[in-house]
């Protein structure tokens, strides 16, 4: 991958090419990207819920801490999961919440991590300081209007197959 000749690869490129075709596929038919995502997130529910299960004694041999909230966060993955599996607006519901949560979160995080900043970068500080406000009120518009904020985290996903298609083109040549 980092040797001084460089070679064409197809597979990378055939790669690329279906992620971005995916990306315009997720914009062209939000409805149907939507179940499908619910459903990749229900499956990945469902294994890390069994993983967390299937992994109890490493974890209680390797760190010899108690296992309870280990158990108890596998049972929620799985019965999310599960309940995601036979309702996908459940995984909707999901997506919102996470995006909504996340963004409040990150910028409460860059809030408070911003006074650290402008002690000595008074530009970056008030650049930190507006786009940590700006996102804490998308995050809180986004947290009481759920089509929006399934809209964004679709359009999300859709830029970031795009983007990383895009790399991949790129690459393979």
């Amino acid at each position: 991958m980092f040797s001084s000749e460089r070679k064409f690869d197809p597979f990378t490129l055939v790669v690329g090419i279906l992620f971005a075709i995916l990306s315009l596929v997720m914009l062209k038919y939000p409805g149907g990207s939507l179940v499908v995502v619910a459903y990749i997130i229900a499956f990945a529910m469902v294994m890390e819920g069994i993983f967390k299960l299937a992994d109890l004694t490493a974890l209680d041999k390797s760190l010899g801490i108690s296992n309870t909230w280990v158990i108890i966060s596998a049972v929620l993955d799985l019965i999310l999961g599960v309940l995601i599996i036979f309702m996908p607006g459940l995984g909707g519901i999901y997506l919102w919440v996470v995006l909504s949560i996340s963004f409040i979160m990150d910028s409460l995080f860059e809030l408070w991590a911003s006074r650290y900043i402008g002690k000595n970068h008074k530009g970056y500080f008030w650049f930190t300081v507006i786009l940590a406000v700006i996102g804490l009120i998308l995050g809180i518009v986004l947290l009481f209007n759920p089509v929006l904020g399934v809209s964004t985290s679709l359009f999300l996903i859709a830029f970031y197959l795009m983007f990383f298609g895009i790399l991949l083109i790129i690459r393979s040549f």
